[in-house]
């Protein structure tokens, strides 16, 4: 269980592809929210590590979007703070960094198979009614294997080595939730061009800019068991994990509607891009599809 004595620093982490959407504001201001009531920090946080996308323009718009919804945060760009850079693109030999530590000490391998040879075995589990997932075949590769790869051309990512078991943790709102890790296979941290996917870069930066709170969508319940993962292989602690809680609400008839209207005025607002009469209706939105 996570400790209740830190001082809260809650994080807002969009990949702006574009200008900032409703969800993103909805998230933004949670946080922003709750740093402030208890007297905590935010952090904004830029993942760009996808620069194809992610572009300066988009960058820059984020920001002045949250200036302009008075949504202030303490550390991240243009303030600075002890913890920084703040924008991914600018932290890839620190990713690179705790990649090879995780190599030394068995907590990742190098893996060599091919996109097509990995189809074919998830082809192949398909066919079995097997959940499809990497099987662990360069688990444990002998010297002459990889020196038959390496011969080959073969540039390997680097996975996670997930360990037997499960991993329990508790959502502030779920409570107590348990994923078995034979649902959670070996994971790729880094691609074979060494750049970091975002399940390494968001529990690495998470670690190290001592973030305490995670509000999420429901849609990444599915991958905490990996940031998990990548909190252990760091030497952080259960009592260290931050406080995961969904951003979302659940699966009820009443939260499908809301989801129904979120999107309805997701387009009212990506139309008039934020105009002042907006304003308000953006917060209500916010605070009727939270507190209901």
């Amino acid at each position: 269980m996570p400790s209740e004595k830190r001082e809260v620093r809650t994080r807002f982490a969009p990949s702006p592809t574009g200008d900032l959407h409703v969800g993103n504001i909805r998230t933004a201001l949670f946080d922003w929210a709750y740093a402030r009531h208890t007297g905590g920090k935010l952090i904004f946080r830029i993942e760009d590590t996808d620069r194809e996308r992610v572009t300066d323009e988009y960058i820059q718009r984020a920001i002045e979007t949250l200036q302009w919804l008075g949504l202030n945060w303490d550390e991240g760009p243009e303030v600075g703070g002890p913890y920084g850079p703040y924008l991914q693109s600018q932290r890839l030999d620190i990713y690179n960094e705790w990649a090879q530590k995780f190599l030394k000490n068995g907590d990742a391998y190098n893996c060599y198979c091919s996109t097509e040879e990995l189809e074919a075995r998830r082809e192949k589990q398909r066919e079995l009614n097997q959940a499809p997932g990497y099987d662990g075949k360069c688990r444990s590769l002998t010297a002459e294997e990889i020196s038959r790869y390496e011969s080959e051309g073969r540039k390997p990512v680097i996975r996670m080595r997930m360990p037997d078991g499960e991993t329990r943790f508790t959502d502030l709102i779920r409570g107590e939730v348990t994923f078995d890790h034979k649902f959670v296979p070996d994971f790729v941290l880094m691609r074979a061009d060494g750049s970091p996917l975002y399940t390494l870069a968001v529990a690495v930066d998470d670690v190290l800019m001592k973030v305490t709170h995670v509000l999420r969508g429901e849609d990444l319940l599915s991958s905490t068991p990996r940031q998990i993962r990548v909190y252990q292989a760091m030497g952080v602690t259960e009592a260290d994990y931050p406080f995961f809680a969904p951003s979302l609400c659940d699966g009820s008839r009443q939260c499908k509607t809301l989801q129904a209207q979120w999107r309805s005025f997701h387009r009212l607002v990506s139309r008039t891009r934020f105009l002042t009469r907006s304003y308000l209706q953006l917060f209500s939105f916010a605070r009727m599809v939270t507190w209901r």
